[in-house]
């Protein structure tokens, strides 16, 4: 199975009562660099780095990722994307990110069970993971209400990181270290 079966002829997903879920396109490009910006780890975002945002889109862009704009039904407009990363393992990494205007308000959590759903009928998926910061605190809500449970937590530091370091590190940069959650 390719990518593209996984689609049907307009590029869309899946559908709920108030979205669209369909193939991600060029021109929501700046749509993606503004998301994937805010949803760095807080001592990154005040670089400027052209070329790996740019490596970053193109990552999205590969057969092994699947990348959905989420777009309201009625005007089109774009709220935001889910992704499932590796697709063709058993356990692919979920993620989402909506416009700041967009959160708060449901989408997710009306968008997010119908595009996993439609997943597992589509792809030989046994679990779905999601890494979750600390200090997101809705979004750990989220997952719990669509049936994530926490399975432990996870550091961005490398392993070999001195303890002392890595202390100091989750005191003044939380956003360094997640939580990880699966689906069923």
């Amino acid at each position: 199975m390719k990518l593209d079966d996984l689609f049907h002829d307009n590029g869309i997903f899946v559908q709920t009562e108030h979205y669209i879920l369909r193939r991600i396109l060029p021109e929501e490009k700046p749509y993606y660099q503004q998301l994937a910006k805010a949803e760095s780890p807080a001592f990154l975002q005040n670089l400027s780095d052209a070329a790996s945002s740019a490596l970053a889109w193109e990552d999205l862009q590969e057969e092994v990722h699947l990348t959905c704009s989420i777009l309201q039904k009625g005007t089109q407009a774009f709220c935001g994307f889910c992704q499932l990363q590796w697709i063709f393992t058993p356990s692919p990494e979920l993620g989402i990110d909506l416009l700041a205007k967009y959160q708060k308000q449901g989408v997710a959590a009306e968008a997010l069970p119908a595009f996993l759903l439609q997943a597992k009928k589509l792809l030989p998926i046994n679990h779905f993971y999601s890494k979750i910061k600390k200090n997101n605190v809705p979004s750990q809500r989220l997952a719990e209400k669509i049936g994530g449970i926490c399975v432990g937590e996870k550091s961005l530091l490398p392993a070999n990181f001195p303890a002392e370091m890595a202390a100091f590190a989750e005191k003044e940069f939380p956003d360094l270290f997640y939580l990880e959650y699966h689906f069923k």
